[in-house]
């Protein structure tokens, strides 16, 4: 992708306070739709599986309670099924906000871990030592998500980053970016 100053639309995507002053921003890499596709898939079996004993249990309650009972017993439902909404719509907010920003000179991994937690790094070009992608499976294969590994040089901490869409294209992004970084200098 061709190098791009932040602009101001982007400034709800990118913290304008992590990149340096005339850093140009190469990319910004979310985490794989297939991710948030399994955090849905066990919350709706899940939902499925008590949904199915009230179900079991509601016939019987059914013919032994009044008319009032049970407006309580679907008012308590819709509100348990609103809470479970509300919840899938944070996961969504804090499984989008992880992310990687490849900048000319540096990159940028933001590790979102709850609303209010989370874990920014910044490793400059420098640094970087090596990026490797693993595919593991039929549906990382068929999908092309993996996970991306990002070496550091010195006692740092290796980066991880699961459910990478793109991983070799992403690898080979952050490599060209070293490698011309190192040529400037």
């Amino acid at each position: 992708m061709n190098p791009q100053q932040p602009q101001v639309g982007q400034a709800s995507q990118l913290d304008n306070d992590l990149l340096e002053n005339n850093e140009v921003v190469v990319d910004i890499v979310h985490r794989h739709w297939i991710g948030l596709a399994y955090i849905f898939i066990s919350a709706f079996v899940g939902l499925f599986a008590v949904l199915a004993v009230a179900l079991l249990t509601f016939s019987d309650i059914r013919n032994t309670t009044s008319s009032e009972a049970l407006s309580l017993i679907v008012g308590i439902g819709v509100l348990i099924l609103g809470i479970v909404g509300f919840m899938m719509l944070i996961i969504v907010i804090v499984y989008r906000k992880s992310q990687i920003i490849l900048t000319d000179r540096s990159l940028v991994t933001i590790v979102q871990r709850g609303l209010f937690n989370r874990k920014v790094s910044r490793l400059s070009m420098s640094n970087l030592e090596d990026v490797s992608c693993e595919q593991k499976g039929l549906l990382p294969t068929v999908f092309n998500y993996g996970t991306l590994t990002i070496q550091t040089a010195g006692q740092e901490d290796n980066f991880i980053f699961p459910y990478c869409p793109k991983p070799n294209h992403y690898a080979e992004e952050m490599l060209g970016a070293r490698q011309r970084y190192a040529d400037k200098i």
